[in-house]
C-alpha cells in the first residue's frame, strides 16, 4: 500500500512538472512524437505512431501500468472509433473504423484531420500511393482515393 501511495505521488509530481518542461510542439505531456503512418484500407485506417517517453516516466509507466499512456496516445492521434491494437513504450498501433467516407464503388474520402500535436513526419498510404508531410498538426483538406 505504501509503495502504491509513493508511486501515485511521483506520478502526480511528474504530471505537473513534465508539461511545464515541454518545449517542442511534438510533445504531449511526457510523450514526444517521432512519426505517424496512416494506412488506409477501404474506409478503415491502421495508424502507427512511434514516440519516445521521458526517461523519468518510463519507470512509472512500468510500475503503474499503461492506461495513461494509452489515453495520451489516443488524444494525440485524435481519431473517432479508434481502438488500440498494440501499445508499448515506443509505439502504438490503432485501428480506426470508418476513418474515411465510403462513396461506393470503391471510392473513399479521407476528411480533414487535426492531430493533438505537431507530427514531425506523417506518411499516409493509400492503394494508389504514398503521401508524405513534415511538421504538420492538421490536414486541412481531405483527399480521395480508390480501394
Amino acid at each position: 500500500m505504501k509503495r502504491l501511495a509513493v508511486g501515485m505521488v511521483l506520478m502526480l509530481v511528474a504530471a505537473l512538472i513534465v508539461p511545464a518542461m515541454a518545449v517542442g510542439e511534438e510533445r504531449y505531456g511526457y510523450i514526444t512524437v517521432k512519426d505517424v503512418t496512416v494506412r488506409l484500407e477501404k474506409a478503415d485506417a491502421v495508424v502507427t505512431m512511434n514516440y519516445t517517453i521521458d526517461d523519468g516516466i518510463v519507470f512509472l509507466v512500468l510500475l503503474l501500468g499503461k492506461s495513461d499512456l494509452r489515453q495520451k496516445a489516443l488524444d494525440i492521434l485524435n481519431f473517432n472509433n479508434a481502438s488500440i491494437q498494440y501499445l508499448d513504450l515506443e509505439r502504438v498501433e490503432v485501428r480506426v473504423k470508418d476513418a474515411s467516407n465510403d462513396y461506393g464503388q470503391g471510392s473513399y474520402w479521407f476528411p480533414a484531420h487535426t492531430f493533438g500535436v505537431v507530427v514531425p513526419s506523417l506518411t499516409i498510404i493509400t492503394p494508389q500511393g504514398v503521401k508524405h508531410y513534415e511538421n504538420v498538426s492538421e490536414l486541412p483538406d481531405g483527399f480521395g482515393y480508390f480501394a
